[in-house]
């Protein structure tokens, strides 16, 4: 097992092994609830991202990989957050198809807490995107990027989920040229009577005045704010003003004074979905799609884009149990058309990520309990064109049986990993090229 790691004492150490299969490469991120780490599946060789649920206020790492809950409320705290974290990975299985939101692949218990396991998202931030063309952006180009994040917005909030955290970091434009939206996380959960808020998760200038208040009510609304305030920093380069601050005097200045090149209607929705008081906003993203492009029609998905490439290693220990997500070929979703360019930037190449298909029980590196397994089939299925090839998939014969455990002491060392983005976001289409730079969900 690696060292400590200096930046994020409370990591994983790089070289932990996870379910006997994923070998911890380097953290990507810490936030509030949990940590980000590059990893590699040993049993194909695919980079992937794992999410730990880890909020460092309600529990600490009492050894290197063990997670133990604070006594009393914080405890009791700590069961309810890891229930919505689960929940959370379920919920995003049945985003599975929808080529806007990340894709997620197994979830499992061990070490004491929840994990589960991504897409490594290969591409640039819309925030690095914006910074690379001199902090501003225009109106068309900001509506290619992110009416499609509107749409998986509308997605899922009609899952019951308020993502809390849309910003133009957890937006990502892949190597392939898709946008993507990242970093659920911050999500809120409806579970009937035990609906509440874990604490307070807000980034000033995107965040509504609800969301400063550990109890403020809170709904789609709230992420038609967020969205509101993405689509102003990248036509002007500036943040709205703090929400809060605008209560008493509203001072935000409309784009078009700012220089901006935008038709009085997109102008008004946008503002609309500024309002300081969740009652003046659009209700949902719909309503604020419709405002935004009442005169202007739709637009496509899709940005040109490159990226970076892989590493391998190995792995070793006891018996758990993972759930694995799939999408069988049915209903297909509509591609994505292809948009302008704005500015070409340069760009390499990444090998591509095979979604993994229901296995038995795998190895794993501790002695925690685990969940039983189960099979989740998403309402969303992906499209025959978007399936891995039979000889991609992972097969049962794959699994790795007791004899062919590796010992611990013989863990191989982990191989080089993969660069982070400068930021914390398929198919060749027109359009801009990010730099390269990666990034999964936070």
């Amino acid at each position: 097992m690696g060292e400590l790691n200096e930046k994020y004492p409370l990591a994983l150490p790089v070289g932990t092994v996870l379910a006997g299969q994923y070998v911890i490469q380097k953290v990507l991120g810490q936030g509030g609830f949990g940590i980000t780490y590059a990893a590699v599946d040993h049993k194909d060789g695919r980079k992937v991202a794992v999410k730990e649920f880890f909020p460092d206020s309600m529990a600490t790492r009492t050894n290197a990989t063990t997670v133990t809950p604070f006594s009393g409320e914080r405890g009791d705290s700590y069961q309810y957050g890891k229930t919505c974290f689960l929940k959370e990975a379920e919920t995003l299985a049945q985003f599975i198809g929808n080529e806007n939101i990340v894709r997620i692949h197994s979830y499992f218990e061990e070490y004491g807490t929840a994990y589960f396991v991504m897409d490594f998202v290969e591409g640039t931030s819309f925030d690095q995107y914006i910074r690379e063309r001199g902090g501003r952006i225009s109106f068309e180009d900001a509506k290619k990027i992110l009416v499609p994040i509107m749409d998986a917005l509308a997605v899922v909030h009609s899952k019951g989920i308020i993502h809390r955290d849309v910003t133009p970091d957890n937006i990502y434009i892949t190597k392939e040229g898709v946008v993507k939206l990242l970093d659920f996380g911050a999500a809120r959960y409806s579970l009937g009577d035990k609906s509440r808020s874990l604490d307070v998760v807000l980034k000033h200038g995107f965040a509504p005045k609800e969301q400063y208040t550990r109890h403020g009510k809170q709904g789609p609304y709230t992420d038609v704010y967020a969205l509101g305030a993405t689509f102003y920093y990248a036509m002007t380069g500036k943040r709205p003003p703090d929400s809060v601050e605008r209560l008493d005097e509203d001072d935000l200045v409309p784009p078009s004074a700012l220089g901006v090149s935008i038709d009085a209607a997109s102008e008004d929705a946008i503002l609309k979905a500024l309002a300081v008081q969740a009652s003046d906003r659009y209700q949902n993203m719909n309503q604020f799609k419709q405002g935004l492009l009442g005169a202007s029609g739709a637009v496509g998905a899709t940005v040109a884009g490159a990226a970076v490439a892989g590493a391998a290693a190995a792995a070793a220990a006891t018996p758990v149990q993972q759930t694995y997500f799939t999408a069988p070929a049915a209903t297909p979703v509509a591609p994505a058309a292809p948009v302008a360019p704005a500015q070409p930037v340069g760009a390499t190449a990444a090998a591509p990520v095979a979604p993994a298909q229901p296995v038995g029980a795998t190895t794993a590196a501790a002695a925690q309990p685990v969940m039983p397994s189960r099979q989740i089939t998403p309402s969303q299925q992906i499209t025959p064109s978007q399936q891995i090839a039979p000889s991609q998939q992972i097969t049962p014969s794959q699994q790795i049986t007791p004899s062919q455990q590796i010992p611990a002491s013989g863990s191989a060392p982990v191989g080089q990993t993969v660069a982070s983005s400068a930021a914390a976001p398929y198919g060749a289409t027109q359009g801009v090229q990010p730099s390269a730079s990666a990034q999964p969900e936070k």
